[in-house]
């Protein structure tokens, strides 16, 4: 009779109790992209070379760092940008190793319905006067913005009504319930994403994300932004190509922990095997052709060193035309608002 009661629970045991050797990649939110697309292809890849890796929500980039920090031999997710800005303050330092970046891409876009703002000098000018939304602040698009910020810190750095949104469609319909409003977001630029049509439909237009300072940032000698031309509409019958917009776009990069922190002799030569084998993963096995999000990267176009310089030029111009005027205009409320002797 004994053996009759436990043979039932047997089952779920097996459901329950992991493999000992189980490694885990760290991806995003569940609905996201990096683990509802990029990580079964990833897992299964690596279950061919005879390696366990499950793919594991969590709350973004920064707690993939330290869920990856903790042990070493598991993976994680993350835009470039969010990685280099909390490589610093979680002072990492050579804890954690890229392993690919350039596989995809995804783009900053700040959306507004001011006709005063139609470059990022502008916008940089204005920010202190203007209500800025961003997704909730675990996410990638609010570590962009922070590391936005801490290159323009004269501009965004001086924004003081800062709002994380529950979700970027809030933010969205925030930002553009009013003329002083701006959303910033991060995501792929692909022009049927409902995303992109409410912004149309809210009156709201795209403003280029691009400055000389955001292109220069580097980390390990590349850069972490490329000027590119994405679409964010497509053309209809009989119409040109849609609308575009170029603005700054950041490599999704996938990473792990660096081999020297491991101990276990075994255990660094089959972290050091599966480093190897995802850097000789060929890329169609990660994202098929087929992939939106090939596709929209596929469509970028990057800009020349031409047309970068031209829209450094228009945006430093917009920039030097409104911070005067807008700085005496701040100058004059401080003096109204000044009790009088």
């Amino acid at each position: 009779m004994k053996a009759l009661r436990v043979l039932p629970f047997l089952p779920l045991l097996a459901v329950w109790i992991e493999p000992a050797s189980a490694q885990r990649i760290f991806t995003g939110a569940e609905i996201g992209a990096y683990h509802r697309d990029f990580c079964p292809p990833l897992s299964r890849e690596l279950g061919n070379t005879g390696a366990t890796y499950a793919c594991t929500t969590s709350a973004g980039t920064r707690e993939n760092m330290e869920r990856v920090r903790s042990n070493p031999r598991d993976i994680g997710y993350g835009q470039l940008d969010v990685f280099s800005l909390e490589s610093g303050q979680l002072s990492m330092g050579s804890a954690l190793e890229i392993l690919r970046q350039d596989d995809v891409k995804e783009c900053v876009f700040a959306v507004t319905r001011s006709k005063e703002i139609n470059s990022f000098g502008e916008l940089s000018a204005y920010a202190s006067a203007l209500r800025i939304f961003v997704p909730p602040l675990t996410s990638g698009s609010a570590g962009t913005f922070q590391f936005l910020r801490s290159v323009d810190r004269n501009g965004l750095g001086r924004a003081g009504r800062v709002t994380n949104s529950t979700t970027a469609d809030e933010a969205i319909r925030a930002a553009l319930s009013s003329d002083d409003g701006v959303a910033f977001f991060v995501q792929f630029p692909d022009p049927d994403n409902e995303r992109f049509k409410m912004v149309r439909e809210l009156g709201g237009h795209f403003v280029p994300v691009l400055d000389r300072a955001i292109l220069a940032q580097t980390i390990g000698g590349k850069a972490v932004y490329s000027a590119q031309e994405t679409r964010v509409q497509n053309g209809r019958w009989l119409e040109g190509g849609g609308i575009k917009v170029t603005t700054a776009c950041v490599p999704v990069v996938v990473f792990t922990g660096n081999p020297d922190r491991i101990r276990d002799t075994a255990e660094r030569r089959a972290h050091n095997e599966m480093i190897n084998a995802v850097k000789a993963i060929p890329l169609n096995a990660l994202v098929p052709p087929q992939s939106p999000f090939r596709a929209a990267t596929a469509r970028a176009r990057e800009l020349s060193q031409e047309g970068r310089e031209r829209i450094f030029s228009y945006s430093a111009r917009a920039r030097d035309r409104v911070l005067p005027f807008f700085e005496r205009i701040v100058e004059r409320m401080i003096e109204h608002a000044a009790p009088r002797r």
